[in-house]
């Protein structure tokens, strides 16, 4: 396979080799590149019962060199009898004295034997070609050897009493070259570098693979992929690293483990798909949201917007966020444990062993999180977020009071176990998942609504195997599958005959009905969901320029509940999706043009079973839908560190049995919901480079959408809310991201995000009557919001392999209207008001991050913050977090 490169040297084209084939091919290479070293000549010979001080002279005679050792550190009475055959005289020296903790140095005629020392330093930088990172080059000293990062970085450590050493660099494509780099004094050393093209050998470059960051780089999506390894000392979760991405708002509905809703461009609810390591969340059960998953257990975070490639196998409207695990092929250990406000807890354990003798692996991965919520919650009149109590002589007075029933605890463990890197597959691994959890509701949809004794508790198991072949029967030929069945159970409870006021007292008792509604009885409701998913990726290389794809993912849901209080009867429903993808990826002129053209087809069966009594009676109903979408996907280098893209997609989105069917305890079921469609486009342009230790980064981007039956949630009274169908809903906007940074020392991200959510149904249905919100903003609906973050860090400050970092992040946005603009007027306090909230962080590491300890303040001047009409979140929060690392 031939790369072509126009002559400004077009460096995004470039395919870095996988990390496997790089240790296994090339780190040999530049061991053996030590030719005039005589350490690393090969020499035949026997030493028959002689002593070692006898063994070792022999050795310098037939190299003709003195070797230069105390006999304190040498068993030299020691005899030997061995016989090396076309061997390297360090590996025989290494053999002979039997010690790991000795060094050799060959110095003229004199070869110098002592111990190791156990201080280092490390060297550090930057290797580009025309002002671009170059990812995927191999940058060695002595016989260490590292690979750059996606962004061109490396780290490599050596001794440090080394004064001089040679710093030799690699990469397919470019000029090979070493450096003979002097450094005075043990401390760490920044040495960037600048490579060649070498247009001669790039006729008959053979490209072997690319990493995934750069395929996801190189397409025409509109995405960001987020790195956390500098959020993994933090005590953020996934939700909330997310949350400071351009284009997107998560709305929380509280504390931790609370209800929220993601918003990507303006669609957001259900429009929006979320998935581990490409299986979709919603196989995962209730208890398992990303706001409970701990950052330590992601590698990078993919979200795509409005556009969604076939790999995900979604019908995902408004966009997809895709979290990256750990599935390297290396034996790694981190642990972690942070305390916080309102009695709040989080473990996490993320821990790995491969033998890379026989390729066997198990892996575990857990985490547990408790908190009483208990935060304060203040009255706010400006609002009408009303936090009233009695007085005890017959009026209320306006009373800040803690949360008394906001309990929160999930916890889960997934053990795998399995092989990598035989030839028979890549991966095969079998998998258990289990994840129990328990929450306490202390408000409906509205904080006016007070419950003190409502929970939900259940569990959840999921059995799987996965599987990965490149070259599968033919080369060229990869494929992906995955398969699990997951049985999720759980009850809630509304048994309480007893309401209360906000500071829990007992507002009402002996009631003939339960908290959540005065028109619903005392109810105990159990369900079990089932899960099924099969999905398979198949991906064939035609030729150096063009890729073909198929995707397959079949999913079964069904859903069984029993009411064990009241006469409430059900029968069991459920739902089918089938979604089928097909793609051709095409690189043309020279690499510069890449393009992706795909098509999805779609089938939806929903089974809704029969209520025949209580507050939402329902006849039994079937449902069959099929639809067809298509997409492009493109993407144009300008220059080597600048780029535009093009993406469009005719999108469907299929109801969820959240949707359908409700909760059971705020939302409301909706069996007449239809499935919504958008055609989305989006057009943008980013640049990124390096000029020496200095990265700017720039990303521009703009987006339309256009959707018809759009799914949205609205309160439904005081206690819950309902997911309805707005007719036809355009949405269009931009974005803009601007990063940054300086060496490890500095980073700046600021970001913003405008977008407009408007109802686009002029007519009511059937009628030529004329709607009176036409034009107007959907309500409730963020539509001007951004971000800002610093990081400031400093490595040795405090000592060797040290490194303290201070993080602060702010947070903004403008207010937004409850109800249609029509039906309301400026002076209303049906409002979530304008809102900046700051946080702040400090993080010390010891022994180059093996040991962690950071403290972190949330909402830092306490701020009463609204995601959501009348529903308070946390105010000022501390946690201190404690993590060990080690790989």
């Amino acid at each position: 396979m031939k790369i072509f490169l126009t002559q400004c040297g077009y460096m995004r084209t470039l395919c870095m080799i996988c990390c496997a084939l790089i240790g296994g091919f090339f780190i040999p290479i530049f061991a053996q590149a030590q030719g005039g070293n005589t350490l690393e000549k090969r020499i035949s010979i026997q030493f028959e019962n002689i002593k070692l001080s006898a063994a070792i002279l022999e050795m310098g005679e037939r190299l003709d060199c003195s070797f230069v050792y105390s006999n304190q550190l040498l068993q030299t009475e020691k005899r030997v009898s061995k016989k090396y055959t076309n061997e390297k005289v360090a590996d025989i020296l290494m053999q002979l004295i039997g010690r790991r903790d000795l060094k050799f140095k060959a110095s003229g005629s004199q070869i110098f034997i002592g111990l190791k020392s156990n201080k280092k330093k490390r060297i550090s930088g930057v290797v580009t070609a025309n002002g671009t990172p170059v990812p995927g080059a191999v940058v060695a000293i002595a016989e260490t050897a590292v690979v750059t990062d996606a962004d061109g970085r490396y780290q490599i450590k050596i001794d440090a009493e080394e004064q001089t050493y040679q710093v030799r660099v690699s990469s397919i494509g470019f000029k090979p070259f070493a450096k003979i780099v002097e450094s005075k004094g043990e401390g760490d050393v920044i040495l960037n570098m600048a490579m060649a093209i070498d247009e001669q050998s790039l006729e008959d470059v053979m490209v072997l693979g690319q990493t995934e960051v750069q395929k996801i780089k190189d397409s025409g999506f509109n995405l960001n992929t987020v790195s956390v390894d500098k959020f993994k000392n933090s005590t953020r979760d996934v939700n909330q690293i997310l949350n400071t991405t351009t284009g997107i708002r998560i709305r929380e509905y509280g504390g931790l483990g609370s209800d929220f809703n993601f918003s990507v461009n303006g669609l957001s609810g259900k429009a929006v798909r979320f998935f581990v390591d490409g299986i979709p969340m919603e196989n995962y059960g209730v208890g398992m949201t990303f706001n409970n998953f701990p950052v330590n257990l992601a590698e990078r975070l993919d979200v795509y917007k409005g556009v969604v490639p076939i790999e995900l196998g979604a019908d995902a409207l408004g966009g997809a966020i895709n979290m990256v695990t750990n599935k390297g092929t290396k034996s790694y250990l981190d642990a972690s444990y942070s305390y916080g406000s309102f009695n709040t807890h989080r473990a996490a354990l993320n821990t790995q062993y491969v033998n890379q003798q026989t390729g066997f692996l198990f892996k575990l991965t857990s985490f547990y999180n408790f908190s009483d919520n208990n935060y304060w919650m203040h009255s706010n009149p400006k609002y009408d977020a009303l936090i009233q109590v009695p007085d005890g002589n017959g009026n209320f007075i306006e009373k800040s009071v803690r949360r008394f029933h906001d309990q929160y605890r999930s916890a889960m463990a997934q053990g795998e176990v399995g092989y990598v890197n035989k030839k028979w597959a890549d991966v095969l691994v079998l998998g258990m998942l289990y994840n129990d959890h328990y929450k306490e509701y202390q408000t409906g949809a509205r904080q006016s609504a007070v419950y003190g004794k409502v929970n939900r508790n259940g569990d959840y198991f999921m059995p799987s195997i996965r599987y990965k072949k490149t070259d599968l029967f033919t080369k060229g030929l990869s494929a992906t599958a995955f398969m699990s069945y997951g049985v999720d159970r759980y009850a809630v409870v509304d048994t309480s005959s007893t309401t209360y006021w906000w500071d829990g007292s007992v507002r009402s008792s002996q009631n003939k009905h339960g908290e959540i509604g005065a028109s619903t009885p005392q109810s105990l409701t159990n369900f079990q969901n089932t899960f099924f998913l099969s999905r398979v990726n198949l991906m064939y290389e035609l030729n150096a320029n063009n890729k073909v794809s198929l995707n397959q993912n079949h999913s079964v849901a069904d859903q069984k509940s029993d009411e064990e209080l009241s006469q409430m009867q059900f029968t069991p429903s459920g739902q089918t999706k089938s979604i089928w993808g097909a793609s051709w990826q095409n690189n043309a002129f020279n690499d510069k043009l890449k393009t992706e053209v795909f098509a999805k087809l779609f089938h939806f069966g929903l089974n809704i079973g029969e209520v025949t009594s209580g507050k939402n009676q329902r006849a039994a109903q079937k449902r069959d839908y099929n639809k067809y979408g298509l997409g492009l996907a493109a993407r144009y280098a300008v220059t080597a560190d600048s780029r535009v893209r093009f993406s469009y997609e005719r999108a469907y989105r299929l109801p969820e049995l959240l949707e359908v069917l409700g909760d059971g305890v705020n939302v409301i079921p909706n069996p007449d919901i239809k499935p919504e469609s958008s055609h989305n486009l989006n057009v943008g342009f980013d640049m990124t480079k390096w000029l020496d230790n200095h990265l700017y980064s720039l990303d521009v981007a703009t987006f339309f959408r256009n959707s018809k039956d759009f799914i949205y949630s609205l309160p439904a009274g005081s206690t819950s809310s309902q997911f309805m169908n707005e007719g036809k809903v355009l949405v269009y906007g931009g974005e803009l991201e601007a990063r940054y940074k300086y060496t490890d020392l500095l980073e700046v991200t600021l970001n913003g995000s405008y977008q407009k959510t408007k109802q686009n149904q002029q007519y009511i249905y059937g009628t030529e009557t004329p709607r009176e919100t036409y034009g107007n903003m959907v309500p409730n609906q963020p539509w001007l919001f951004g971000n800002f973050f610093l990081s400031v860090g400093k490595n040795n400050w405090l000592g060797k392999g040290t490194r303290v970092q201070f993080d602060w992040s702010t947070q903004y946005f403008h207010s937004f209207f409850l109800t249609w603009e029509a039906w309301g007027s400026s002076q209303s306090l049906n409002v979530i008001p304008t809102q900046l909230l700051h946080n702040a962080g400090i993080t010390y590491a010891l022994k180059d991050g093996r040991y962690n300890i950071a403290v972190e303040s949330k909402n830092l001047t306490n701020e009463l913050a609204y995601d959501n009409f009348r529903l308070q979140k946390p105010g000022r929060s501390f946690n201190l977090k404690l993590r060990y690392y080690i790989h």
